[in-house]
């Protein structure tokens, strides 16, 4: 005689509407997703929704030698939430630099300002920096800019970045 152990099915049930309820929500959220395609313009890409509604943002990703992981990023764009068209620049360095006294954006040779850190997250330290037209303008203009920081140790630190293709890509944060 077989005997049937109720407890075994309901495990069996349980494991297989568990199963269900996973793939589904996994198969939802890449449904959620919004498609992405990717131009490069010069120095810097623009990634753009392929569906409504429309956004684009640019990013210049900074390396040293042949490692590939970025010592300065800048991302341009408009966050979702934004009523009043005002572009935000988000710079980012890594770890493991002082904090207290900021870092100097330099582009070309009349623009320098001083700005705080605002958070560090597992990626590096970022600043939110709303382009206003002197900033534009000079980004525009210029063909490298550079980020001026202090190390843990206080030692002075300069990365310069390129603008070569800023404004063609800065054209799709503005026109998705």
């Amino acid at each position: 005689m077989v005997l049937i152990n109720p407890l075994e099915h309901l495990k069996t049930i349980a494991s297989c509407c568990l199963f269900l309820i996973a793939t589904s929500s996994v198969a939802t959220a890449q449904q959620q997703a919004p498609q992405r395609s990717t131009e490069r313009y010069g120095n810097w890409a623009a990634h753009c929704t392929v569906n409504e509604p429309l956004s684009c943002y640019i990013v210049h990703n900074v390396t040293l030698g042949e490692n590939p992981t970025p010592v300065l990023n800048l991302a341009v764009g408009r966050p979702d939430n934004n009523t009043a068209g005002i572009t935000t620049l988000i710079l980012t360095l890594p770890l493991g630099i002082r904090l207290p006294e900021g870092f100097s954006l330099e582009v070309g040779p009349q623009l320098k300002r001083q700005y705080p850190f605002i958070r560090c997250l597992r990626t590096g330290c970022q600043s939110e920096i709303q382009i206003d037209n002197e900033l534009l303008n000079s980004f525009k203009s210029q063909n490298e800019g550079r980020v001026v920081f202090f190390d843990a140790v206080k030692k002075k630190i300069a990365i310069p970045f390129s603008l070569k293709g800023f404004t063609k890509a800065f054209g799709r944060v503005t026109n998705p």
